[in-house]
This record gives C-alpha cells, structure tokens and sequence, in this order.
C-alpha cells in the first residue's frame, strides 16, 4: 500500500514539474504516471522497513506526516540523476525522522503495536517442579 498518490506528489511539487522529471524515463519520452506511481511504491516500501518493528503493517490509516514524508522520498529517487542540495537534504531529514520513528523517540501518530491482553477466564497456567539443576544441586539430585 502507498503512502501518498500521484495526486498528492503533484500537489505538493506540481504536475510540470513531475512531468518533466518521468519523460526522460519513458521510451517514447512522453511523461507516464507510472513512473511516479514506481517511486511511490519504492519509497512506501523504504518507509515500511522503519516501520514495521514498532507497527503492524499495513497501516489502516496513513496519517498526513507520513505522506508527506512519502512523497520526500519519491521526489529524492525520481531526482536520482541530479537532485538539488535542497532535495538531499529534506530527503536526509526525513530519513532522521524515520530513525527516530523506528527508535521511539517520535510519534507518527499510528498506533503502535501492543499485545493483547487476554480475556477470559480459562486461562492457560504452567506450573513446574523445581529445577534439576542449580547453583546449590550441579545436577545432583
């Protein structure tokens, strides 16, 4: 599942300009959405790599950050011949900001991924005999 849409990706950066970024992409030089669409499930799937150890993927509602930060990514790999130091730089932020998601230090605003507290009452309960082997025992018993 990606995180934003062509749609999102023109509004954020204008239809000319992503026009111009997937002609030189296609073979009969015309610009293709497909390509941005590419991008798009690229970086949906390099977000999903931060994500996944605090998450349950895929995520049924995709806060506005994360498709912002979405279309940062897609715009830093369709620039990939040449991107401004601009566009290197928010691409470096973002990933940052995807470290610090990752390591918890920053909410995205996705509930995060929680065990499930039983309910019931026959719940399963494991007793055991006393170790065969401790410190005091070394085996013997």
């Amino acid at each position: 599942m990606n995180y934003a849409t062509v749609n999102d990706l023109c509004a954020r950066y204008t239809r000319t300009r992503l026009d111009i970024l997937t002609r030189p992409k296609t073979a009969d030089g015309q610009p293709d959405d497909a390509v941005a669409e590419q991008a798009l499930a690229d970086a949906s799937a390099f977000i999903d790599g931060y994500l996944a150890a605090r998450f349950v993927l895929p995520l049924t509602v995709v806060p506005s950050l994360l498709k912002r930060q979405c279309c940062v990514v897609a715009w830093f790999y369709l620039n990939e011949s040449q991107p401004t130091e601009q566009i290197t730089a928010t691409y470096r932020d973002t990933v940052r900001w995807l470290e610090q998601v990752r390591d918890g230090k920053t909410d995205p605003g996705v509930e995060s991924r929680t065990a499930a507290s039983p309910d019931g009452e026959n719940l399963v309960q494991v007793q055991s005999d006393t170790p065969v082997f401790s410190r005091k025992q070394k085996g013997f018993i």
